[in-house]
């Protein structure tokens, strides 16, 4: 009965060990591209919530720290869609620190929780007379991933995720800060975008 143990343990153990597509110490990178769609809010009871959709252009960097989880940094950079006609433009651009904890974590394909959060940086340009609003703010993003390896070192992500900014002030071309309401109750104009974000691009692992 020992050796049939012996066996079985002989033969199962380089299986467990070889099976997983990311281990301890492996460093992960990442580029890609995606599309964001969020609403947007502020605190101007004036104004109506719309909506923006913005082209993402993505580069990461992971190491696991366990078979399951690995933690990296992310950058992030919204480019948000203007009318046809319009000169005006808008991006962000996004740091955040990230941690991802694998469901499945399999010979090649991988299925993991993201968690993601950081600084944002927000600016609108107006191309007519070349002013500008500014601000920075807070970003955070959960979601969920898939990833999939052709072979040793090469592979293609796809990520979802929930995605809130918050930017509690913001200023002009004139270092100048935003105010809304009444002249005797001014308050500093915030504004918050949230929606979902969907990325895909290509792996690479080490």
């Amino acid at each position: 009965m020992k050796k049939i143990i012996s066996i079985i343990t002989v033969i199962i153990i380089p299986f467990i060990s070889f099976s997983q597509a990311i281990e301890q110490g492996n460093f992960e990178f990442s580029v890609g591209t995606g599309i964001g769609i969020y609403e947007t809010t502020d605190n101007d009871t004036s104004n109506n919530n719309s909506t923006a959709v913005a082209g993402i252009l993505n580069l990461s960097c992971q190491f696991a720290i366990a078979n399951r989880l690995s933690i990296g940094v992310v950058f992030d950079r919204n480019g948000y869609a203007q009318n046809k006609d319009s000169a005006d433009k808008a991006h962000s651009l996004n740091a955040l620190i990230n941690a991802q904890f694998r469901i499945v974590n399999a010979l090649k394909t991988i299925i993991y929780l993201n968690l993601s959060g950081g600084y944002t940086n927000f600016k609108y340009i107006e191309g007519q007379n070349n002013l500008w609003v500014s601000g920075g703010g807070f970003i955070i993003q959960p979601g969920i991933g898939f990833k999939h390896y052709f072979g040793k070192t090469v592979g293609f992500y796809i990520q979802s995720d929930y995605t809130t900014f918050d930017y509690k002030q913001l200023k002009d071309s004139e270092n100048t800060i935003l105010k809304i309401g009444p002249a005797n109750d001014l308050k500093d104009f915030q504004l918050k975008l949230s929606g979902l974000n969907i990325r895909t691009g290509l792996t690479f692992k080490f």
